[in-house]
């Protein structure tokens, strides 16, 4: 009898534990089921596009991670399905890739202004192809654009390089080979620079090539006028009966050009002291300065590749090179500051946008979108806004220069100055 009881017993703790056990055992994988949903239901809210592996902006990176531990201690495979697995693995190979690209692209950085010593051509192509990966079209933006700038300086660093090796070569063979133009764009082309060893490099070389030009332009100057004055005097104080002899002058060049600037401007009333004349017949800017009540040339001809730039007058705003991430312009034809450049224009408008056609941008138009426009002469009047820039095509409103051209020009004018479309 005894032994039945302890038979019964035995049988009744078993029979328990069989039944706990098996409570546990349907409550985890009654859990378990409700994780696995609930990590599906997050992965599907992390695409914008899951067919074409776009994920969003903004993935929540702390829940990736989370549900990624819970796999791992997840050994037996009671909590997480496979197809849960994969997915979690696809989503983190895509934000892999994502952080990669914007590490390496920050790499490229040397500081919020110049480029690093380990760019390359090779590099940045690179660069750019693994980009494409990216399917989220804001933050492919996003990392494009700051790679292009890279590029831009990085290009502008060589051109400047090309430029500076050759007018350097030509001032140390002989110190007066150089004319005004040239050394003007050899000045130019160093503050285009965006590398620290690059500028270090020229920074001497340039300091001396200033000075001396200078100076010896100091000099030119006083003989030149010293000349003058004696041929003048000599002329005055000629008898009637001595042959003419014409004094040494330098012909205007474009004569042509300021005879019919002067007409055109006349009629319409401009009277600024310097004024950028575009001529639509030839394609051509000039820069005319008003001696008088005419105007003359000051420098030779810039040949423009495009313009899209209706006629009427402008006024140069503002000369750009190597603008800061916050500088924009405001584009908002309603606003009293339309047309106007800031360095920080976050201070007007507080909202971003990843625009590149300055045409389509409202209210702000953000000059890091568009790295064509890093070097480049922003203009308006009360209607339109445009700018003068170097590229393979013109935007509305938009005049294409050569590179060069538009460094010579750039170092001519100012802001303020006017602008006349013929």
């Amino acid at each position: 009898m005894k032994i039945n009881r302890e038979k019964f017993r035995l049988i009744k703790r078993t029979s328990q534990i069989i039944l706990v056990l098996g409570a546990l055992a349907f409550l985890l994988l009654l859990a378990g089921g409700g994780v696995d949903v609930a990590a599906k239901d997050f992965v599907r809210h992390q695409y914008q596009n899951q067919q074409h592996q776009a994920l969003i902006t903004q993935v929540d990176t702390k829940k990736v991670q989370m549900f990624t531990k819970l796999m791992k201690l997840d050994a037996g495979h009671l909590v997480f399905s496979k197809q849960t697995r994969r997915d979690f693995q696809k989503i983190t190979l895509l934000l892999n890739a994502r952080r990669q690209n914007e590490e390496q692209v920050k790499s490229y950085f040397d500081g919020p202004h110049y480029y690093a010593n380990r760019v390359s051509k090779k590099r940045l192509d690179g660069t750019d192809n693994n980009l494409l990966k990216e399917k989220n079209q804001t933050v492919y933006q996003r990392q494009k654009n700051r790679l292009d700038t890279i590029r831009v300086w990085f290009d502008q660093t060589q051109d400047a390089n090309k430029f500076l090796k050759t007018a350097m070569g030509k001032f140390q063979t002989n110190h007066d080979q150089l004319d005004l133009t040239q050394v003007s764009q050899a000045n130019a082309y160093y503050k285009l620079i965006k590398n620290r060893h690059w500028q270090h490099y020229w920074q001497p070389q340039i300091k001396e090539l200033l000075t001396y030009f200078k100076n010896a332009q100091s000099n030119r100057d006083k003989n030149q006028l010293a000349q003058e004055q004696e041929q003048l005097a000599a002329l005055k104080n000629a008898p009637l009966t001595q042959s003419y002899q014409p004094a040494h002058v330098t012909i205007i060049d474009n004569v042509q050009v300021a005879d019919d600037a002067n007409r055109t401007l006349s009629a319409a009333g401009i009277t600024a002291s310097q004024v950028l004349y575009f001529s639509q017949s030839d394609q051509t800017l000039s820069l005319l300065r008003r001696v008088g009540s005419h105007y003359r040339t000051t420098s030779s001809l810039i040949q423009v590749i495009a313009s899209r730039v209706p006629r009427g007058i402008y006024r140069l705003q503002e000369l750009i090179i190597n603008p800061p991430d916050t500088a924009g312009v405001v584009t908002d034809p309603s606003q009293a500051t339309f047309g106007r450049y800031y360095p920080d224009a976050t201070s007007v408008d507080s909202t971003t946008n990843s625009v590149s056609d300055y045409n389509r941008a409202q209210p702000t138009f953000w000059l890091k979108n568009n790295p064509a426009l890093q070097t480049s002469i922003l203009f308006s009047n009360d209607q339109r806004l445009g700018f003068i820039y170097s590229s393979g095509s013109a935007l509305n409103n938009g005049m294409v220069l050569d590179n060069s051209d538009l460094i010579t020009l750039t170092n001519l004018v100012n802001s303020g100055t006017t602008l006349f479309i013929n």
